[in-house]
């Protein structure tokens, strides 16, 4: 309770019920802890909100004890081979198996009538197909999966493999999210039959009031490293999701087999930093408790975050983002690249997951944002495509790359470009990635793009297939495409043709403006950061779209910038994370980062600015056009520029 105080945490999550019982359930089949003496769950609960703090209770149903299992065959996971799956005596369940289905509603009907838990938050759900050793046992062949996706799909038998060019398998994907997604809703609604003040959180946006996501290390993981994970995990919820918060977590430890070695303190430092500036929560993560850690090396940093939050949690609340550009999210190395491109050049953006857009019901409106990007957007059904073409036609902004629109909503190719705004013939012919093929920048593309840098380069590296569509109407080509040529000997170093075929188009549709990279431009930035690729990418922004940014930082691409107003319209501000200190797979204490100039566009008085983490007022000149101006002396790790109004 010590330690609970000086992280001024006011919410703590522990492990109820599922795989172990925390408490002396009087359930035959939920397995209850041999070491438990007392009931360890309720003098928890009271002790905790005797300190005013909150309790969620953990539950895990993916897996039951096998002295369980053996009784209840019909409840467990089947691999592609027929097997059962018996980790160290936890045996794998299945989604549609009867404890799933059925019997986790008489533990959780338990624990809610004896304990008054504040929140129920669900771990690993949904169909598990790994272990936690990371072996694959492939998709559920159990009966009750066999029956249920046969009863589903008018008849067709369980896939063998997750292939995603199996129409078979697309069919199964849907299955798997649809049934995912019923059970939950399903769950949220039993639970508000017995409290209604009860908050449920897991990882997906279906029955849950809060959505929890993972800042977390594996060592597995193909590397490069996603510096901005946190970012990334907040904005795509609070971008997408009107009536739900964001849980993200820092994750104390590397792995799954190395849970009692920390990661970097400066690691989880960012990615707390990226919570608080993207409008999330201080959440830290760990196994076991604060005083019995192995690795307590960044404890005191991770506390010093929590208190500046804390102090300063007036700021925090209520406060909606307040940016320039719209990211449309279906992940991928596409997705990853161009959300780093924005943020190395300073652009405000918020994320919206495409699933989301689908559904209609975000916190903005497509035309709440100036422009819209769609990196390799592929899944879109018709109505997505009428809609972002309407948004174009009133007079919005988009970017699309890749093979955006080209199938349906559930990933059934359809052989077309749909998105009429783009300025294409919907039909294209797809150019196998080939070595030794080229963009070439020519002098009337360097003028549009309007990137001075540009003037120095006059080739952009292509390592992708890419899409040769036909312009149609007034829709302008940029950049020609170069052939394959010799790449060696350096005597032979040399290419002697470039075509027309075009590596951008740019068109005007109705009142709007589209520009369009038939290639995953920034797939190759993910991988290999060239700079030639960011630069394209901000031409196409900037000197084809016309961007109009409402912030202006004059500072190293390693610094983050976000963007936040209260709702009252009483203050706003912008939150600056330095993002240095990284070598490689190192994360050591960032640099200071001295002397930003920082201008905010802005119709309101300002009556002072002033910087929460180094508790100091900025002196700034008086508004000229709408621009506030104003100088940050030093950057630690991160600090917060408050704008108060008159």
């Amino acid at each position: 309770m010590q330690r609970i105080r000086q992280f001024n945490a006011d919410v703590v999550m522990i492990n109820v019920g599922g795989i172990v019982a925390n408490y002396p359930t009087e359930l035959a089949y939920q397995y209850l802890n041999p070491r438990l003496r007392g009931d360890l769950v309720g003098g928890l609960i009271e002790r905790l909100h005797a300190d005013g703090i909150r309790v969620i209770g953990r539950f895990d149903f993916s897996k039951v004890n096998e002295t369980i299992a053996a009784k209840n065959p019909e409840w467990l996971y089947k691999g592609v081979k027929g097997e059962f799956v018996n980790y160290n005596g936890q045996v794998h369940t299945c989604v549609n198996g009867g404890y799933q289905q059925e019997y986790i509603f008489k533990i959780l009907g338990e624990a809610i009538e004896r304990y008054p838990l504040d929140g129920l938050f669900f771990n690993m759900i949904g169909y598990q197909t790994y272990d936690y050793s990371g072996n694959y046992h492939g998709i559920c062949q159990c009966d009750s999966c066999r029956k249920r996706f046969a009863d589903w799909s008018g008849g067709l038998d369980l896939p063998k493999s997750e292939d995603t060019s199996d129409p078979v398998f697309r069919r199964y994907d849907q299955f798997r999210r649809e049934t995912s997604d019923e059970l939950f809703h399903r769950v949220n609604k039993f639970i508000r039959s017995k409290r209604k003040d009860i908050a449920v959180c897991t990882y997906t946006a279906a029955g849950v009031d809060i959505i929890r996501y993972e800042s977390n290390t594996a060592l597995n993981r193909p590397l490069p490293i996603w510096n901005y994970s946190a970012s990334d995990n907040v904005k795509r919820c609070l971008g997408s999701y009107k009536k739900k918060v964001i849980s993200n977590t820092a994750v104390h430890f590397i792995d799954f087999p190395y849970r009692h070695s920390a990661v970097s303190p400066y690691l989880n430092e960012l990615r707390l930093a990226q919570n608080i500036a993207n409008g999330g929560w201080a959440d830290y993560y760990m196994i076991g408790r604060l005083e019995n850690q192995e690795d307590r090396l960044g404890l005191d940093i991770m506390r010093g975050v929590f208190a500046f939050h804390a102090e300063n949690e007036k700021w925090f609340r209520d406060t909606k983002s307040v940016a320039d550009v719209c990211l449309i999210r279906a992940g991928g190395a596409e997705y990853a690249g161009l959300f780093r491109i924005l943020a190395e050049n300073h652009v405000l953006f918020d994320v919206i997951e495409n699933a989301a857009l689908a559904q209609g019901d975000t916190p903005k409106a497509l035309e709440d944002y100036q422009l819209v990007i769609l990196p390799d957007v592929s899944n879109l059904s018709d109505t997505i495509c009428n809609r972002l073409d309407a948004y174009v036609a009133n007079g919005g902004k988009l970017l699309a790359t890749g093979m955006t629109s080209t199938a349906d909503e559930h990933g059934n190719p359809l052989n077309a470009i749909r998105l009429k705004a783009v300025g294409v013939d919907p039909a294209y012919r797809l150019q196998p990635h080939t070595r030794g093929t080229y963009f070439r920048i020519r002098p009337q593309d360097k003028k549009k793009l309007v990137v001075s840098d540009l003037n120095a380069l006059d080739v952009a590296y292509l390592d992708s297939d890419f899409l040769v569509c036909e312009p149609t109407g007034k829709t302008e080509s940029l950049l020609g495409f170069i052939p394959e040529a010799m790449y060696g000997p350096p005597e032979k170093c040399y290419y002697t043709k470039v075509t027309d075929i075009p590596g951008l188009l740019y068109s005007r549709f109705g009142e709007g403006r589209c520009a369009f990279f038939p290639w995953l431009i920034g797939s190759h930035y993910q991988r290999r950061s060239n700079h030639v690729h960011s630069l394209l990418v901000m031409g196409a922004l900037e000197g084809l779209l016309g961007l109009d940014r409402s912030v202006v930082v004059e500072a190293s691409p390693l610094v983050e910038v976000t963007r936040h107003a209260d709702s009252d319209g009483r203050f706003e501000w912008v939150a600056l994370i330095n993002h240095t200190g990284q070598n490689g797979t190192a994360f050591h204490k960032p640099i200071p980062i001295s002397t930003i100039p920082l201008r905010l566009k802005t119709q309101r008085k300002v009556k002072s600015i002033r910087l929460l983490r180094a508790e100091k007022k900025l002196d700034f000149s008086p508004a000229q056009a709408g621009w506030i101006k104003c100088i940050i002396p030093e950057l630690q790790r991160f600090e917060i520029v408050l704008y108060e109004y008159e």
